[in-house]
């Protein structure tokens, strides 16, 4: 059920558990906890994800680190067991208030009611919290199993290879040490509000056993921290009041940051309640991503180790412009994730034999590639395909370099430059100088990878090239109108060699740019008949003997991509030209293309068609039909990008905001339905409103907020 800010299901089935955990997900940005139940273990895929914290096991692929379970709880009631995966509820009920970041659960037996409250605190990053009630219904004896979990549920582990729980009076604690040497610590406080008989469980767990009278409860109040710095002890971390005001002070604390948050991001859209829902839902899975802590924001976010938690092009390209209109603050932190790993890019460029930073596809916690060279599986055979991601995508470094721009566009903020962006910078340009290739006078980026993935290895990609050559004029403009900025032995001259001599590609007689070199050749087929020649649902559209790779289908918005990030280089004509041409043949492959489109479309004013990629990019989490997998890879999870993505669908395309050489305007292009559109944004340290209708649009400067 969808209403206001709530998102609420009832009943259970247990192949929900997965879904649902991704849909009710709770997160800060450090943390993430799935919207999964008490009783649950890792079958149902429990997760408490730590951003930023990494390990390998063996040869396996290197991935982020859960953490112990601090909710676990299951219940018996007489011996027989009070749990969805054990009994049948009367009802069943759990809401994620995502106006508040929290989520509920109720639960209804013939003898026994379960209520709960869990959030993961927006104020303090390394804490999350419970409150658990169990109400008799008549007179009733219980027995409880709780504690932190240690089951824990890892793709590519186990992480841990020392693992230690300690009980303390009401608290447990967990100490791990990776394979690596990394260091977790978890303490969890267990705070029951009445007597009973409790006796020690195997590692982390508990046992509770007492009776009730009908219409009598218990509360087991519950607060968790997680460290993976090594000097702290939380063992020997003091509270200084009782667990309930703990928990009433962090809860006060989360709902009037979450709140803060709200106002600054929220988008009022007037006349379409379905996609005012799906717009603040998807705004809601942003905001959890907040962090300070620089270490950027993973592809599937804080809902699990999927593609090892590494940080790809959507923080820079899909993210970072949301953030820089509704909290600057994590806008910069993501561009500090890039300086602080910039090592990293540097020594991936140098392995290649490139000079320069080339920044990795897969980026973790040191900026080192994580990619592998075999991503998916043959969904026939189940043996890995070979794959050039890692390799061959170098857009990565224009696209980073492009996000500092856009940063400094939007925040006034050129201190970024002087505090590493124009290393970043400069080394990024100086590799896709390097990778080029001179024939004919002219610089060619060949064999690479452009975001349509289903197409490996192609010589002079029109958004690698686009974007490469967009980097290299930003670099320039910025190192003339600043010459301090040049450190030792750096010098513009190459660049303005690159700059001038590099291959762009341009529209044909119809208006059209060539995806790649030799993509008109491809066979003209659609994307239904491409489908129809799979063996299997799975099976991988690309690499060398992929359905796709010998026609014209692509896996998502490639050249739409680019008319949308530089659209002030190319004329209204030209936008329509490729749209036409190239949606027919998208297969919307990944999460990333829809909001593109929709971009595009409304800057083309294709209403229909910008409205119908808005709402797929929306509703991403809602929907049923997700993939899943690739080949035989999980690759579910939440998807911030495509929420990001509805967001500037809104935003620049149908209202229409548009900055240029320090001015601000609007030009809406509303959809059907749409009677107005109201929001707040961040522009050089100041905040402004915008209020758009099919009679009005203005600009108005606010109060800070």
């Amino acid at each position: 059920m969808k209403k206001g800010f709530c998102l609420s299901e009832d009943g259970f089935r247990i192949e929900d558990a997965i879904p649902f955990g991704n849909r009710f997900l709770l997160g800060n940005g450090h943390l993430g906890y799935r919207g999964t139940l008490e009783e649950m273990g890792p079958e149902q895929m429990v997760e408490l994800n730590v951003v930023g914290f990494y390990d390998r096991y063996q040869d396996k692929w290197r991935e982020s680190v859960n953490a112990p379970n601090p909710f676990f709880i299951k219940v018996a009631a007489g011996g027989e067991p009070r749990d969805l995966l054990r009994a049948k509820p009367l009802s069943h009920q759990i809401e994620l208030d995502f106006k508040n970041a929290i989520f509920t659960r109720k639960t209804v037996f013939s003898d026994l009611e379960i209520a709960s409250e869990r959030f993961v605190s927006s104020a303090k990053d390394d804490t999350l919290c419970e409150k658990y009630t169990l109400t008799a219904k008549k007179e009733i004896n219980l027995q409880v199993n709780y504690g932190l979990d240690g089951r824990l549920y890892e793709c590519n582990g186990p992480h841990y290879r020392e693992r230690r729980f300690l009980v303390r009076g009401e608290a447990v604690v967990f100490r791990g040490i990776t394979n690596e040497g990394g260091q977790l610590e978890e303490r969890a406080v267990y705070h029951w509000n009445r007597p009973l008989v409790e006796e020690a469980g195997p590692e982390g767990l508990r046992k509770a056993v007492f009776s009730l009278k009908a219409g009598e409860s218990a509360t087991l109040t519950i607060v968790s921290l997680i460290r993976t710095d090594k000097e702290i002890n939380l063992l020997e971390v003091p509270f200084q009041y009782g667990i309930d005001e703990i928990y009433n002070a962090l809860k006060k604390d989360h709902l009037q940051e979450f709140a803060r948050r709200w106002q600054e991001a929220d988008v009022e859209l007037e006349g379409d309640e379905t996609a005012q829902f799906d717009l603040r839902y998807s705004l809601y899975h942003l905001l959890i991503l907040q962090n300070k802590r620089d270490t950027s924001i993973p592809a599937r976010g804080v809902s699990g180790e999927t593609y090892k938690g590494a940080i790809f092009w959507d923080s820079e390209i899909f993210l970072l412009p949301f953030y820089c209109l509704s909290d600057p603050l994590t806008a910069r932190s993501l561009l500090r994730y890039r300086i602080k790993t910039l090592p990293g890019a540097i020594e991936k460029a140098k392995s290649f034999g490139y000079q320069g930073a080339f920044y990795a596809w897969e980026s973790q916690e040191d900026g080192k590639e994580a990619c592998s060279l075999y991503n998916v599986s043959d969904a026939a055979t189940g043996k890995p395909i070979r794959t050039y991601f890692n390799e061959r995508q170098i857009h990565i470094s224009a696209d980073i370099v492009c996000a500092f721009y856009q940063y400094i566009r939007y925040s006034g903020d050129e201190s970024i430059l002087s505090d590493g962006g124009w290393d970043v910078a400069y080394n990024c340009v100086l590799f896709l100088a390097s990778y080029a290739t001179k024939r004919d006078g002219q610089y060619h980026l060949d064999g690479v990878i452009g975001p349509d993935e289903y197409h490996e290895r192609i010589n002079d990609n029109a958004f690698t090239n686009g974007m490469a050559l967009f980097a290299a004029k930003t670099l320039l403009l910025w190192g003339k109108a600043n010459p301090a900025l040049l450190k030792s032995g750096q010098s513009l001259e190459p660049i303005e060699d690159f700059a001038k001599n590099l291959f762009e590609p341009l529209p044909n007689k119809d208006g059209v740019i060539s995806q790649f070199e030799g993509y008109f050749n491809k066979e003209n087929v659609s994307v239904e008949t491409v489908r129809s020649r799979l063996h299997y649902p799975n099976e991988y559209w690309g690499g060398e003997k992929g359905v796709a790779t010998p026609t014209r289908v692509i896996k998502q918005a490639d050249v739409a991509t680019l008319l949308v990030l530089l659209s002030d280089d190319y004329s209204l004509a030209v936008k329509k030209a490729n749209y036409d041409f190239y949606y027919p043949y998208t297969e919307h492959g990944s999460s990333l293309s829809a909001s593109m489109y929709s971009l595009l479309a409304s800057e083309c004013s294709y209403p229909e068609s910008a409205y119908r990629m808005f709402r797929k990019s929306a509703e991403i989490e809602l929907s049923q039909d997700q993939k899943m997998f690739a080949g035989n890879i999980y690759i579910g999870g939440t998807h911030p990008a495509s929420n990001a993505g509805a967001y500037l669908s809104v935003v620049f395309g149908f209202a229409g905001l548009k900055e240029k050489d320090g001015a601000l305007s609007l030009n809406p292009h509303l959809p059907y339905g749409t009677e107005s559109i109201r929001f707040c944004f961040h522009y050089r340290g100041d905040v402004y409103r915008a209020e758009v209708s099919h009679k009005t649009a203005k600009i108005t400067k606010e109060a800070k907020l």
